[in-house]
Order: structure tokens, then C-alpha cells, then sequence
């Protein structure tokens, strides 16, 4: 029996909020996606990696989902839209703010019906302040909490910095899944429902919290950008003999201590270091003596070392070198089926372990694939499904 095996998600999204119910497919729920008529959400169509016409973002956040269309612009459609949180416990609004609402399906039309219903609405900018209505995508929530300052090409414009990870997608996704899971113990335990506002630019500056946190409290300032560890030597990357790249990050006295034991080195310990946070910053001598050193073993052979002797660290990996590294290949989870459109795919699942292998969900649906399906488990039947469809209701 999967983790969620019970829980039945309504998700309305597009794009990146759809990773909330991807979050909740992944480990059993059954999300069952309301799309539009026609294209239905078309992060089908968004981003550069494609496979069988489809991009992997869809591929990979609606995966294990079911999708129903439903025109939810007409008084019919709204209907079977309650219909549907009848027999929910979740729903998800992913697109910008009082979007249900603006259709009689906001939190309080739907708890009036289901008291215990858990209503999680994912937007960019959240539901209130003088952003609320502004248009955004996924640089956007980075770029507001810091994470991503401006660049400067070698043509003199202004552009997005060239390393970017995409923090408040990511993170908004995440910090709504904890959200959800808490309210939904919480309805279970009471019967009442909860209403979350989660933000993806909240999201990306909560990440930036070590940063903040000393701002927030007048202490003195460490930077604009955070402590620099670029003039730092002992917690540092390193060159290998294989042109690999190696963190040693023994900043702590009996750490390095360790190190220097296992290489024979009692030379490069100074009295004067402080047992903890200990990075020799600017020691340039040092870093030269440590440059040398660590290019006389592997990358491989430095962890080894580094587990042996207790001395902190990891490998330094490009995307394509972490696929063949060991401790992805004995820790990573995957999600495996035969798409009809995009044919077999391998991806990454949920980084939670259970002890158990990963659900194989199933893959990402077509728009409309699972209507007459679930119209029929909330008690549809054909005839009335066939009327709903002649008068373009669903599809």
C-alpha cells in the first residue's frame, strides 16, 4: 500500500505548481487533474527538452496523474467540478491568484460543501500585497529574493545570471506539499479544512533565510552576496590527478588533523588554528601546498581516503558525471513506463526512501484522457456523460 493510497487530490494548475501533485502522485494519491478544453495545460508544449513531441517538464510533473476535462467557465462545468470535491480531500489551485474563486469555486463556495476540505492554492506572488497580480515565471521568484542578481555580458547587457537553479519553482512545490500533508492529519483529526497560501516567491526567500536572518536582526553585515568562499583553503575544491575536481572540507582542527595524518603531512597544521570554522582564508601558501597534494591521487581515491580517515568532503560532478557516480547509482530512484506518445522513460522519483521500491506511477496523461473514468466513479453515468460532452461541458 503506498503512503497516500487514500488521499484523492482536485488539482486546477499550470506549469511549475503542477509539482504539488506530482509531489503527492509520487508517493500514492490519486490527483486527478482538471484541464481546459482544447490544448488543456500546455506545459505540454513548454521547454526545450522534448521527447515525442512532449516536454519533460509535463512529462515529469503530471506524471501518475489522471486527467479529466472540464469547461469550468460554464455554470454546468462548475457543478461537476463540486462534484468532484465531494469526493476529495485536496484541492489545488496552481495558477495565478482567485482563479477559482473568480468561478464560485473559491475556498469558502467549496468548505460551505465539504467542511473538511483541505483548499492549497500555489501561485507566484501569493494572494495578497501590491504583486498580487502580477504576471510572473520561474526566474521571477529568484530574481526577487536575491538569488539571482544581475549579470553583465561581454556586449555590456544586462542579463540573467549564466548560473541559475531555479530555487522558488522548486521550493514552492515542496513547501506546499508539507502544507497540504499537515491539513490534511489536521481534517482528519477534526473534520475541519484548511486554506494555504503558498508562494513561490515566498518560497525562494525562505531559502535565502541565512542571508536574511542576520538583515532582519542589525547584525553586522557579511556582504551583499553572503560569505565568500572563494578565498578560502581548507574548505575548498581541489584538482585531481584525473582531471576531476575534489571538496575537502576539513575546517574543523581535528578534521584537518585527520587529513594530515592520513597523508603523512604534520606539516601543514598550524598552532594557531581554531578548532571550528577554520578555512584558512587567504593562506596562500597553504592552498599551494594543498593544490600540489591533491593532484597526486583521483577523485575516487580522495573519497576513499576521505571516508577512511573521517575527514569531511565529496566529489565535485558535472550532470553528466553524477549519473555514473556510486552513490547516485546506489541511492537515486526512478520512474519507468512506456509513454503512448513520448515511448519508454526513465526518470528521477521521489528522493524519499521508505525502505520499500519507488511507486511506478503512471505516465504523464493526455488532456481529457481519464474523463468518462472518473466521472463515473463520482456516480456519472454514461448517459449523462454523453450529454455533458454534446453540450462541450467535458470532454
Amino acid at each position: 500500500m503506498a503512503l497516500l493510497d487514500d488521499l484523492r487530490v482536485v488539482e486546477a494548475a499550470l506549469l511549475a505548481p503542477n509539482m504539488l501533485g506530482m509531489h503527492l502522485a509520487d508517493l500514492g494519491a490519486d490527483v486527478v487533474k482538471v484541464e481546459a478544453p482544447g490544448a488543456g495545460d500546455y506545459t505540454r508544449s513548454v521547454g526545450a527538452a522534448r521527447q515525442g513531441g512532449l516536454s519533460f517538464l509535463h512529462l515529469r510533473w503530471n506524471r501518475g496523474k489522471r486527467s479529466v476535462v472540464i469547461d469550468l467557465r460554464t455554470p454546468e462545468g462548475a457543478d461537476v467540478f463540486r462534484d468532484l470535491v465531494l469526493s476529495a480531500d485536496v484541492v489545488i489551485e496552481g495558477m495565478r491568484a482567485g482563479a477559482l474563486e473568480r468561478r464560485g469555486l473559491g475556498y469558502d463556495a467549496l468548505r460551505a460543501l465539504k467542511p473538511s476540505i483541505v483548499f492549497c492554492s500555489l501561485s507566484g506572488l501569493g494572494q495578497t500585497g501590491p504583486y498580487r497580480n502580477l504576471p510572473t515565471h520561474g526566474v521571477a521568484y529568484d530574481a526577487y529574493a536575491g538569488h539571482a542578481p544581475p549579470e553583465t555580458t561581454d556586449d555590456g547587457f544586462v542579463t540573467i545570471p549564466r548560473r541559475y537553479y531555479d530555487i522558488g519553482t522548486q521550493a514552492g512545490g515542496l513547501y506546499a506539499a508539507i502544507g497540504v500533508l499537515a491539513a490534511v492529519i489536521h481534517a482528519r483529526a477534526t473534520g475541519e479544512g484548511t486554506y494555504l497560501d503558498v508562494a513561490q516567491a515566498d518560497a525562494a526567500v525562505s531559502w535565502n533565510a541565512t542571508k536574511l536572518d542576520p538583515l532582519l536582526s542589525a547584525a553586522p553585515p557579511i556582504g551583499a552576496g553572503g560569505p565568500d568562499l572563494q578565498e578560502s583553503v581548507r574548505y575548498q575544491y581541489y584538482a585531481t590527478s584525473d582531471d576531476r575536481t575534489i571538496l575537502f572540507a576539513a575546517s574543523e582542527r581535528h578534521f584537518f588533523q585527520n587529513f594530515c595524518d592520513a597523508v603523512g603531512r604534520d606539516d601543514l597544521i598550524s598552532e594557531s588554528d581554531a578548532e571550528f570554522g577554520e578555512h584558512g582564508r587567504g593562506d596562500v601558501v597553504l592552498r599551494r601546498k594543498l593544490t600540489e597534494l591533491f593532484k597526486t591521487r583521483t577523485q575516487a581515491e580522495w573519497v576513499a581516503l576521505f571516508i577512511e580517515a573521517d575527514v569531511p568532503g565529496a566529489p565535485v560532478n558535472a550532470v553528466h558525471e553524477l549519473i555514473d557516480d556510486p552513490q547516485f547509482l546506489d541511492r537515486a530512484q526512478f520512474v519507468e513506463h512506456e509513454h503512448p506518445e513520448a515511448g519508454p522513460l526513465r526518470m528521477l522519483a521521489t528522493p524519499i526512501h521508505t525502505g520499500e521500491p519507488p511507486l511506478q506511477v503512471g505516465p504523464a496523461p493526455a488532456n481529457g484522457e481519464h474523463t468518462d473514468e472518473v466521472l463515473a466513479e463520482i456516480g456519472y453515468d454514461t448517459g449523462r456523460i454523453a450529454t455533458l460532452r454534446e453540450q462541450g461541458v467535458v470532454a
